[in-house]
């Protein structure tokens, strides 16, 4: 029986996260520093404020760390990236492929999901057709993958008629048996 009629869900996560490990490990640090600090400047103005004593400065403070908190709390997950790459076939030699972006190992987004009928071209990024793509100035390019120096696959379609260049970090299985679904001429070797 040919695996290629089967499901297949893969991960792409990073090779060496041990620095992104670190600033993920830094970023709670400041979360937690900085949360401290908009706590104790939040309890001072209400004391402030009720007491008759305005101060611009204390405002201007808490506003600040406040904000910081904030967006570290709300980026911190960019830092542990992954992407879920799903190969489902769906009868008469057609197939989808859903690609998702997992934040944080707890929030997870669908990217596309893309019948693979509708790819006009697809193969790797080093060949010359994957340059010819990236230079139309109609094209929406889509990163959707974690290491720079993996083996990467293009895709490019139209969808909704905007133009499409998906690029994704797939194992040899996965490229065989999204292959195995192109007409003559999509795959460039």
């Amino acid at each position: 029986m040919e695996n290629r009629h089967k499901s297949m869900e893969e991960t792409a996560r990073d090779r060496a996260p041990g620095l992104k490990n670190a600033l993920y490990a830094f970023s709670w640090v400041m979360l937690i520093i900085f949360g401290l600090i908009t706590v104790i400047l939040m309890q001072g103005l209400i004391g402030a404020i009720f007491g008759g004593q305005f101060d611009l400065f204390s405002v201007i403070f808490f506003v600040i760390t406040g904000g910081l908190t904030f967006l570290i709390w709300r980026n911190k997950d960019n830092l542990r990236t992954e992407y879920d790459y799903t190969y489902t076939p769906i009868g008469g030699g057609r197939a989808d492929l859903d690609v998702a972006k997992v934040m944080g190992n707890a929030r997870r987004r669908l990217m596309t999901s893309l019948s693979l009928a509708t790819v006009e071209s697809a193969g790797n990024v080093n060949h010359p057709s994957f340059q010819r793509y990236l230079s139309m100035k109609d094209v929406k390019k889509h990163n959707w993958f974690v290491n720079r120096g993996a083996e990467l696959y293009y895709f490019f379609f139209t969808k909704n008629n905007v133009k499409h260049v998906v690029i994704l970090e797939l194992s040899e299985e996965m490229v065989d048996r999204v292959k195995s679904n192109f007409s003559h001429g999509v795959w460039q070797q």
